[in-house]
């Protein structure tokens, strides 16, 4: 199915197709931010990954027990795709946390019924951590999983929020991960860029990324994690996005290449 939306006073209509998570304009593929910031290595993952195996091994080697071939070739290849099934948990969960998060912003929007509170705790772990942090700021939301596009660097991409936080014009973009990185902000900072572009407007209220806890936390501790990055500081995040976004289509372009050459 292909989604169609008006940008830039309708001048330009971008294509989405969500089972792909293909961006086009014109017919022409438009590459996604998330994409393109997955050009950065991120060391940290393999090392992740590896003691994902490892603990898998450590749960299921007993001192003392044999095991034959057929259950050690089981054994090896469950750890090695250990860190995958973690992973996969993990996005689910994400994405029904995100999907709870947008209801809940059109509803406010748009005035209509508020989704009732999930019963998984995780799920409602991390929405607690949204609700104390709309207590703890004045913040009004206009948009809610918005479509982008520049068209002087064609791009696309879809942000989580944007709105009035503490009277400033925000982009705000939601983690459930277990810390923020670095990359986080280089991708707020292209949906920011791009919306300036499209509206005209500035956002002076620039960045926030807004880490939901998925776990239970004290009461004496925040259950949620924010960072911000003003406006003025927004240019060298997205000169390094920019460079990004060189590098993924230098790549394409070669494996367009390799697919001609065949």
């Amino acid at each position: 199915m292909i989604e169609l939306y008006k940008l830039y006073k309708g001048e330009v209509t971008l294509q989405y197709e969500d089972i792909k998570h293909r961006y086009s304009v014109d017919d022409k593929t438009v590459y996604g931010v998330t994409s393109i910031i997955n050009v950065l290595s991120k060391p940290a993952l393999m090392y992740w990954a590896v003691n994902m195996a490892i603990g898998h091994l450590e749960m299921n080697l007993k001192p003392g027990v044999a095991l034959d071939e057929v259950q050690i070739a089981d054994l090896l290849k469950e750890a090695k795709l250990a860190h995958r099934k973690k992973k996969d948990k993990a996005a689910d969960t994400g994405t029904m946390i995100h999907e709870w998060l947008e209801k809940f912003l059109l509803a406010g929007i748009n005035g209509n019924e508020i989704p009732k509170l999930p019963v998984n705790k995780e799920m409602r772990n991390a929405i607690d951590s949204f609700l104390e942090w709309t207590k703890e700021n004045k913040v009004v939301f206009r948009l809610s999983e918005q479509k982008i596009y520049s068209r002087e660097h064609g791009f696309a991409g879809t942000l989580d929020a944007e709105g009035m936080v503490n009277g400033k014009r925000t982009i705000i973009d939601f983690k459930t991960s277990n810390a923020l990185y670095p990359e986080m902000f280089l991708q707020a900072a292209a949906y920011l860029k791009a919306r300036e572009e499209e509206t005209g407007k500035e956002y002076d209220g620039g960045i926030q990324i807004l880490r939901l806890s998925k776990e239970n936390k004290q009461k004496e501790v925040k259950s949620f994690e924010v960072k911000s990055v003003e406006r003025k500081d927004l240019d060298q995040l997205y000169k390094v996005f920019l460079s990004c976004l060189e590098v993924y289509r230098w790549r394409m372009e070669n494996k367009r290449k390799e697919l001609l050459n065949k």
